[in-house]
């Protein structure tokens, strides 16, 4: 037995393109490849836009972090001054063998 809902065509269904914007001819399908480049263009700009306040707020929050870091090496230098000076005499060593290699 055969669904009553399946033999009516569905009507949210697309129809054939031509037919619904009426573009059939060459200056109407050219009309609708303009205005999707410039949909297309805004969107873009629009994901410019998002990507730029995105990275704009990471670069703050890593700035805050490096900041917050900085203070607490600083405070830790002080504390132990003889073993922060140790440390950066042995980097500076380090550092001396690679480039002179």
């Amino acid at each position: 037995m055969m669904d009553k809902t399946s033999a009516q065509p569905n009507s949210k269904q697309p129809q054939d393109f031509r037919t619904t914007t009426g573009a059939s001819t060459p200056n109407a399908i050219s009309d609708q490849i303009a205005l999707l480049r410039k949909d297309l263009s805004g969107l873009a700009g629009t994901v410019t836009d998002l990507a730029k306040d995105h990275l704009g707020e990471t670069i703050g929050d890593a700035q805050h972090a490096a900041l917050g870091k900085a203070g607490e090496v600083t405070a830790a230098i002080r504390a132990n001054p003889m073993q922060a000076t140790a440390i950066a005499a042995g980097v500076g060593f380090v550092v001396g063998l690679l480039l002179t290699r």
